[in-house]
């Protein structure tokens, strides 16, 4: 019972309660009047009733953002800098942040921020305000030290393709006892725009081995913000998404070593006017812009054996990539189809295959060669095919079956199942869509200038994007293209792939298989409910950015071969070369209650992977057993249970903390909830 009572007094001791203030979390960018700025920053100026604002950097900074929060009816606004600790640890210093409603910290570097204030009458004087009712709003570094957790850029800043590499690497620093404002979330700015998303994959995964907590791991893409009340909900406002990461109950994290592997990582990306419940980790609202997604529409599975590469470089195609393709297929006449104008660079794959005796034919595709009869003549001749070129409307013109080559085509990969190796970009073209005009320039995603297109069709519910990590550059476009080409098609698989990797998709077999010292990253939309696309345009000319909402997707990624079956019922479900790992060498319960805090009753949730007799039990903050709502025998599945606040005698419990408990014969889980009457 003293083992209980130590259990349940530190478990309500964590308990994280939202105080009193208000956060906006900015993910960088220019302000600007009349733009996508105005929503947040006039938010700021109307939470803080119209008061003092406070703007923080370590640098020297002009009056353009005083002014602007004061051209939205800010009393005041200045600017204060703090550029070393001994300033930080003054008294007037936190004399005069106590005199504002809002403080506003700006970009630059986190490390300073941390560095230079924590521990100081400037953290004090920042959390007072906070704790006083008023607002605390960051853009860029600033808003990464707004979390619970914050990821310090200490030793420089990590980048998403070593930090897939390896997660447990030191550049992935964080604090957790600097203003920890908003429990158990880290964010990251710039998201989208500079393809971030694998670097805070890789700290919401290390933190939980570091620390055994499961935290949400919060991108806030450039021109865009985040505005969250004191009851936690958050509003998205601006240009673009905030996206959520996070494990629960359907997630699997393993590890050994530097071997990882994460299979169905929660997240949820919600564009202007989604709100999203961060104390109970939960889409909060979905407005009327939002389209439906049929989860349970007809699956189109792959028609014919693909491989595809993560490069276009064909020098590198020949090691094993391509060599695996060779030994896993007819070889007797292999088709080299490529785009007329390609012929310098397929001399490198005519050269390898000719060197080790390979027969082939080549092919170069223009519109008048799709409708040759000798054209089609050669491709029934062909018992397995290579791909490639740069022009992808061009390859794309396979699927066409009025054309002889394209009827000739289909009725070989689809009919008779020709197994199909795809070099790099082309790989774009075997999804049932493709999103094209990805490297014309650094904008093309932000100004909505990426296209759609028809591609050949042999696994229709798939969209693909290589070369992920290839060049800064393209980060932001092929970032957004994935998930840009999953909403517009209602696609359910998405594959990012990276240099060197490759993968098979087996239509036998139903699988995805992948290999190469890159994770590949699969997205799984087959849970996925609802859509919802950005409405901002950079200027004239341009069409909407092309960044999307869409809730439930799951998230695999593995630095070691893997085989994901398609033939589950909901997500993903890997098959071999897993690691054992943490949370997959036992049975499991996973648990949330809502509404929390409450008042007339909660809802406890809970899944169990195993049948058995299940407890749950009540307790007070004393480690008092308070209430017994369920004892029985349940199978597996995900049940709940009501609780309205009343002991077992009836009466309604007073206000404050209490925790549940539910008891297996295997293992417990357990949770916490308010009472506020």
């Amino acid at each position: 019972m003293k083992l209980l009572y130590t259990y349940f007094l530190i478990l309500i001791i964590s308990f994280h309660l939202y105080p009193q203030g208000y956060i906006c979390a900015i993910g960088g960018g220019s302000e600007n009047y009349n733009s996508w700025s105005d929503e947040p920053y006039r938010w700021i100026v109307q939470k803080s009733d119209s008061g003092k604002i406070i703007v923080l950097s370590v640098n020297s900074e002009t009056n353009w953002i005083p002014d602007y929060f004061i051209s939205f009816g800010a009393s005041q606004a200045v600017n204060l800098r703090i550029n070393s600790r001994s300033i930080a640890d003054q008294q007037s210093i936190y004399d005069q942040l106590i005199t504002a409603r809002a403080i506003f910290i700006k970009g630059g570097d986190q490390w300073n921020y941390i560095n230079y204030w924590k521990g100081t009458k400037t953290e004090e004087g920042i959390k007072y305000v906070f704790n006083n009712g008023g607002v605390v709003a960051g853009t860029s570094a600033g808003l990464a030290v707004l979390g619970d957790i914050d990821y310090t850029a200490r030793y420089g800043s990590a980048v998403s393709k070593e930090s897939f590499l390896n997660p447990f690497g030191s550049i992935i620093d964080y604090e957790d006892n600097f203003l920890n404002f908003v429990p158990d979330v880290l964010f990251d700015s710039h998201f989208i725009e500079r393809g971030r998303f694998g670097r805070l994959i890789a700290m919401v995964f290390k933190f939980h081995f570091t620390s055994g907590r499961n935290i949400m791991g919060v991108g806030v893409d450039d021109r865009t913000a985040v505005c969250i009340e004191p009851d936690g909900i958050g509003t998205v406002m601006g240009s673009a998404a905030v996206t959520i990461f996070q494990k629960d109950s359907l997630t699997t994290y393993s590890r050994n070593g530097n071997s990882y592997t994460i299979n169905g990582m929660k997240c949820d990306q919600l564009t202007k006017g989604w709100k999203y419940d961060f104390s109970n980790r939960r889409i909060h609202y979905i407005p009327p812009t939002a389209k439906t997604m049929d989860p349970a529409r007809n699956w189109e599975y792959p028609a014919t054996n693909i491989w595809l590469s993560g490069q276009n470089n064909i020098q590198n195609q020949t090691g094993s990539a391509l060599t695996n393709f060779l030994s896993s297929v007819n070889t007797q006449k292999i088709g080299v189809i490529y785009n007329q104008g390609y012929q310098a660079s397929v001399s490198t794959l005519t050269a390898f295959l000719t060197s080790g005796g390979y027969s082939f034919f080549t092919l170069p595709l223009n519109s008048a060669s799709l409708n040759l009869q000798s054209s089609a003549d050669s491709i029934l001749t062909a018992t397995s095919f290579i791909l490639l070129g740069d022009s992808l409307n061009v390859i794309s013109g396979l699927n066409d079956i009025t054309k002889p080559a394209g009827n000739s085509f289909i009725q070989k990969a689809v009919n008779e199942k020709t197994p199909v190796y795809f070099i790099g970009n082309t790989g774009k073209t075997a999804g049932g869509n493709y999103v094209d005009r990805v490297e014309v320039n650094t904008y093309m995603s932000y100004r909505g200038l990426m296209t759609n297109n028809q591609g050949i069709g042999l696994f229709r519910d798939m969209i693909f994007q290589p070369l992920l990590f290839d060049d800064a550059d393209y980060y932001e476009n092929r970032t957004s293209a994935l998930l840009w080409g999953m909403m517009v098609n209602r696609k359910r698989i998405g594959l990012y792939l990276d240099n060197s990797d490759y993968l098979r998709i087996s239509s036998a077999g139903r699988s995805i298989t992948s290999a190469g010292p890159m994770p590949v990253m699969v997205v799984d939309a087959r849970n996925t409910t609802y859509v919802d696309s950005s409405t901002y345009i950079a200027g004239a000319g341009y069409k909407a950015r092309q960044v999307v909402a869409m809730n439930e997707l799951r998230y695999f990624i593995s630095n070691i071969s893997r085989t994901y079956s398609l033939d589950s019922n909901s997500i993903l479900t890997g098959m071999k070369g897993e690691e054992s790992g943490e949370d997959e060498k036992k049975s499991y319960i996973r648990s949330q209650n809502y509404p929390n805090p409450f008042k007339e009753a909660t809802t406890i949730h809970y899944r169990l992977s195993e049948p058995g007799e299940v407890k749950i039990s009540i307790y007070n903050i004393n480690g008092e057993s308070v209430k017994e709502l369920r004892a029985g025998f349940l199978m597996p599945g995900i049940h709940q249970v009501t609780w309205d606040g009343r002991n077992e005698s009836g009466d309604n419990l007073s206000s404050g903390v209490y925790a549940y408990l539910i008891h297996t014969p295997a293992l417990i889980d357990s949770g916490k909830f308010l009472i506020v009457r």
